[in-house]
């Protein structure tokens, strides 16, 4: 997964891509993404920069 993160944040950063990545390993998605939504039900419940993905919401949304 490293390798397609590395394919992906190039083509951000050199051509201006935009990328939906749909993604609950959050590693992943903290290495790759700059933004970051929340769905629950189909409704945006949270979202932003990714530095804002903090505990709360991670426990809140993405535990079991």
């Amino acid at each position: 997964m490293r390798e397609i993160g590395d394919i992906i944040r190039g083509l951000t950063r050199d051509i201006g891509l935009t990328v939906l990545l749909v993604e609950q390993k959050l590693p992943i998605v903290r290495r790759i993404a700059d933004n970051f939504a929340i769905l629950d039900r189909g409704r945006k419940a949270a979202g932003g920069p990714i530095e804002k993905l903090d505990d709360e919401l991670i426990r809140q949304y993405l535990t079991v």
